[in-house]
C-alpha cells in the first residue's frame, strides 16, 4: 500500500492538488504507524444505551446520559491513560482542561466541537478510540450531519441496539451505506439482561439472517450488570484484526481517491491536444467559475429570503429564557441584583447566538442539497472551516440601578421611627413633668409625628413600636455607653426599615422595571442585533465560498496555463508533460 499512496502522492503533488496530498498524508501515517489508533463510532438510534455503555467501560463512569437529545458534541473516549481528565475543543478553536469529567454537562457544551476524554480503564485496548456520537434519529439536523461529517474519519463502526426494540429502517439503511465504505460493521445489543438465552440465541440468528451481519461481530451486554463479556471478546478480535481491517479501509479510501485523480487528469488531457483547445478549456474553466460564482450569490440570496423564521426563533427563544431568568432574579433579592443581571442578559444572548450560527448552517446546507444535481449546485466543503466565533452581540445596553431601586428613602424612614422612639421616651416621662394633662398632650404629638413619617411611607407604627422602644434616650448617666447604644439600635432600626421597604416597595417596582426594560429596549435590541449578526454571517460566508470556488477553479486553470505555456515556449517539455499525464492516467486506471 505504501507504494500505492506514494505514486498518488507524486501525481498529486505534480499536479499541484494539495487537498488531495494533505488527504493521502494522513492515510500514509494510518497505514504506517502501529500506534495509530482504531477509531470506532458507536452509533445508534437516541436512548440506545450508547453512553450508559461507555460508562460501564470506563473508571471514571460520569459522562452524562441524557435523557433528551441535547447536543451535537463528539465524545471520543481515549483508555489505559494514567488519569481521568478532559479536553474541551470549542467551535472558536480554544482548548479547555477539565480535571473533574461530572463537570462535563450537556447542555452546556453547545458551543463545543469535539469533547476527548481519557480514563484509566484497560477494559478497552489502548490502540482503541470508542467515540460517542449524536442519535441517529434526532430530531434536530445537527445532531446527523454531526455523525455524517465524523465518518470519513471512522475505521470501523460498533452499532448499538436495545435487545427489546426493532432493528430501525434508519439503522437498516445506515449498514447498507456503511458496507459500500467497506469498513466493518459490529452489533452490541444492550439491556440482554430483559432476555433468556434462548431469546437472545433468536435475536442475534435473526439479525445475521436478515441484516446480514455475522454471528462473530454480535455481542449481547447489560451495562446495568456489568456483565460484559461478549464485548470485551469482540474488542480482543477487533484488536487481532487491527492490521487487516485499517489496511482494508485504506485500500478503499486510496481507491476514492485515486478516482478523483483520475477524472482531473482526464480533463486535463482533454485540454491540451492544440492551443484552440487548451484556450477553448480556459474558457470553459472561466465560464466554470463565473457560473460558481452566480450558484453562490442565488444560494446566499435565497438564505437572506429564508432567515426570517430562524430569527424570529431565536429572538422568541431569549426572550423566553430572559424574562424568567430576570424576574428569578428580582424575586431572590440577592446581593447584587444589577451584576446578575447583566450576567443573565450576556450568559443568555451568548447562549442563542452560538445556537443561531449553528442554525443558519444548518439552513445553508439544506438549501445546497435542494440544488444537489442542479446547475445551481453549489460545493460547502469550506462551510465547516469558516471560524464564526468573533460574531456576536456587542450592541444592548443596560443603565439600570436595581440594587437601590425602592430603597431610596430608608435613611430618612429609620430617622423618623427612631425621632418616634425618642418622643415615646419623652412622653413616658412627662407626667412627672407635665401632668397628667401636658402627657395627653405629648402623647398625640407622638401619634401625628409617627403616623407622619411613618404612614406616610406605607407602614403602621405598629411594625416598629418595639425598634422605637429599643432606641430610647437612655438614663444611664454614662453618655458614652450611651451613644454606642444609640448606634446600634439605629443600625437595628434601619435594618427592619430595609427588610420592609424590600418587601413592600423594592420588588415591585423592580418587577416593573425590568419588565418595562425588556419589553421597550432589551428586546428590540436584541432582535436588531440578530439582524446585524445574520447580515455578517452571510457576508463572511458568501466571501468563503467564492474563495473556495476561485481556489478550486484556480489549481486546474493553473495546470492547463502550464502546460499551454510548456507547449508554446517548451515543446520538449511540453510533450513530456502529456506524456507524463497519460502515464498518470494508466496508472490511476488499476487502482
Amino acid at each position: 500500500m505504501k507504494k500505492e499512496i506514494q505514486a498518488l502522492l507524486d501525481i498529486a503533488s505534480d499536479l499541484g492538488f494539495s487537498n488531495i496530498v494533505d488527504e493521502l498524508k494522513r492515510i500514509e501515517e494510518k497505514s504506517t504507524n502501529s500506534k495509530c489508533p482504531l477509531i470506532l463510532p458507536l452509533v445508534g438510534e437516541f436512548s440506545s444505551g450508547k453512553t450508559t455503555l461507555i460508562n460501564a467501560l470506563t473508571d471514571s463512569k460520569k459522562l452524562e446520559t441524557a435523557t433528551r437529545p441535547t447536543t451535537a458534541t463528539i465524545y471520543e473516549v481515549h483508555f489505559g491513560a494514567e488519569k481521568c481528565y478532559a479536553n474541551v475543543l470549542t467551535e472558536k478553536g480554544e482548548s479547555i482542561h477539565i480535571s473533574d469529567i461530572a463537570e462535563l454537562k450537556n447542555d452546556k457544551l453547545s458551543d463545543a466541537k469535539v469533547v476527548t476524554v481519557f480514563d484509566t480503564s484497560n477494559r478497552v485496548p489502548s490502540t482503541t478510540v470508542l467515540v460517542d456520537t449524536p442519535g441517529l434519529s434526532s430530531p434536530d439536523p445537527k445532531h446527523k450531519q454531526t455523525l455524517v461529517d465524523f465518518l470519513p474519519y471512522a475505521d470501523g463502526i460498533l452499532l448499538v441496539s436495545d435487545i427489546n426494540q426493532q432493528i430501525t429502517k434508519s439503522l437498516t439503511d445506515f449498514i447498507s451505506t456503511i458496507s459500500l465504505s467497506k469498513r466493518p460493521v459490529y452489533l452490541v445489543l444492550t439491556k440482554s439482561d430483559t432476555k433468556s438465552a434462548q431469546d437472545i440465541q433468536n435475536v442475534k440468528k435473526y439479525i445475521s439472517e436478515n441484516i446480514h451481519i455475522g454471528l462473530e461481530n454480535i455481542s449481547c451486554v447489560s451495562a446495568n450488570n456489568d456483565d460484559l463479556s461478549q464485548l470485551y471478546e469482540l474488542f480482543s478480535k477487533i484488536k487481532t484484526d487491527k492490521a487487516e481491517i485499517l489496511q482494508r479501509v485504506n485500500e478503499q479510501r486510496i481507491k476514492i481517491i485515486a478516482k478523483e485523480l483520475a477524472t482531473k487528469t482526464e480533463d486535463l488531457l482533454n485540454s491540451i491536444e492544440d492551443d484552440k483547445e487548451i484556450d477553448e478549456a480556459l474558457r470553459r474553466k472561466k465560464y466554470e467559475l463565473e457560473k460558481l460564482h452566480r450558484n453562490i450569490d442565488g444560494l446566499v440570496g435565497n438564505m437572506e429570503m429564508s432567515l426570517s423564521d430562524t430569527e424570529r426563533n431565536a429572538c422568541r427563544k431569549f426572550e423566553d429564557i430572559i424574562f424568567n431568568k430576570l424576574d428569578s432574579i428580582v424575586a431572590n433579592s440577592s446581593s447584587n441584583i444589577d451584576a446578575e443581571a447583566i450576567s443573565a442578559i450576556n450568559n443568555t444572548s451568548s447562549l442563542i447566538i452560538s445556537e443561531y450560527k449553528e442554525d443558519v448552517r444548518d439552513l445553508l446546507r439544506k438549501k445546497a442539497r435542494e440544488n444537489r444535481g442542479s446547475e445551481n449546485e453549489v460545493n460547502l466543503r469550506s462551510l465547516e472551516d469558516v471560524d464564526l466565533s468573533s460574531y456576536s452581540v456587542n450592541g444592548i445596553s443596560y443603565n439600570l440601578s436595581l440594587n437601590t431601586l425602592g430603597h431610596e428613602y430608608d435613611g430618612a424612614i429609620a430617622n423618623g421611627v427612631i425621632g418616634v422612639g425618642v418622643v415615646a421616651a419623652a412622653v413616658a416621662a412627662a407626667p412627672a413633668v407635665l401632668g397628667a394633662g401636658g402627657a395627653a398632650a405629648a402623647e398625640g404629638a407622638v401619634v401625628a409625628e409617627g403616623a407622619a413619617v411613618v404612614e406616610g411611607a406605607g407602614y403602621s407604627l405598629a411594625d416598629f413600636a418595639v425598634d422605637a422602644a429599643l432606641y430610647g434616650i437612655g438614663t444611664s448617666g454614662n453618655k458614652e455607653k450611651e451613644s454606642e447604644t444609640k448606634q446600634e439600635n439605629k443600625g437595628i432600626v434601619e435594618s427592619m426599615v430595609g427588610f420592609v421597604t424590600e418587601r413592600t416597595m423594592a420588588k415591585p417596582q423592580r418587577r416593573r422595571v425590568i419588565h418595562d426594560y425588556v419589553d421597550s429596549k432589551l428586546i428590540p435590541n436584541f432582535n436588531s442585533e440578530v439582524k446585524r449578526i445574520s447580515r455578517d454571517l452571510l457576508n463572511v460566508i458568501k466571501l468563503s465560498l467564492h474563495n473556495e470556488a476561485a481556489e478550486s477553479i484556480s489549481e486546474m486553470t493553473k495546470a492547463i496555463e502550464d502546460l499551454k505555456k510548456a507547449r508554446t515556449e517548451r515543446r520538449a517539455e511540453f510533450d513530456n508533460k502529456k506524456s507524463k499525464l497519460r502515464e498518470y492516467k494508466n496508472v490511476l486506471l488499476t487502482y
